[in-house]
């Protein structure tokens, strides 16, 4: 491990002591490499295997292994454990399971050859990238609820899309932290009013990307 690993290892433990999670990003390129020369793929990728042998695309095959390696490694830092102790896997609706070290909560989220990865304690957590310069108007009846529509004409024409792309990113990230997915229906959604004790929230990173987290409460068995 690299002492910049070391550093970001450090402050992603700090992050979680202090608030109960922590967000990291990182570039597929990057954490493929970092499996090494000849990873052990089916231990990596686990129940993800299929779709790495289907790949035809090297730069999927490629964001396969450096998420699940960027996802292993910021659990075993919010965890305190070293990444070959890590055991994930997946629900029956796809969403990642963090088996051990027990209490931890993950997600994971991608767009291009950048990946987010959020972890949390005694939570859910959901995260979503999305280009800043993507544009999402046409998709705006089926991204807002009725009030958030109303708001979002109400706006300068120039402003609505970063509204929409920010409306989107938080939606999917909540909807990732419950394990539904696209299959809630946005309309119904008011960013605003995600329920007691959820906590959600978006940031614009380096690349022109916008990155935003969705944090449940704190309950047993989380």
């Amino acid at each position: 491990m690299t002492p910049g690993e070391r550093r970001a290892g450090r402050a992603v433990r700090e992050a979680v002591r202090r608030h109960g999670y922590a967000v990291c990003h990182g570039r597929a390129a990057q954490w493929a490499r970092a499996a090494g020369p000849a990873p052990d793929i089916a231990g990596l990728l686990g129940a993800d295997l299929p779709r790495y042998r289907a790949a035809r695309e090297p730069a999927v095959r490629e964001r396969l292994v450096g998420s699940r390696v960027l996802l292993r490694w910021a659990v075993a830092a919010a965890g305190g454990t070293a990444p070959e102790r890590v055991r994930l896997g997946r629900d029956g609706r796809g969403r990642p399971v963090v088996r051990a070290p027990a209490g931890l909560d993950a997600g994971l989220a991608h767009t291009a050859d950048t990946l987010v990865v959020g972890v949390a304690r005694g939570r859910l957590i959901g995260v979503d990238v999305e280009a800043r310069n993507r544009s999402l108007l046409t998709l705006a009846g089926k991204i807002c609820h009725p009030a958030e529509l109303a708001e979002l004409r109400g706006l300068p024409p120039g402003e609505r899309n970063a509204r929409l792309l920010r409306l989107w990113t938080l939606k999917e990230a909540y909807t990732k932290a419950l394990g539904v997915g696209l299959a809630r229906d946005f309309t119904s959604l008011r960013t605003e009013l995600l329920g007691a004790g959820w906590r959600s929230g978006c940031e614009e990173a380096a690349g022109g990307l916008l990155v935003a987290v969705a944090v449940g409460p704190a309950g047993p068995g989380r």
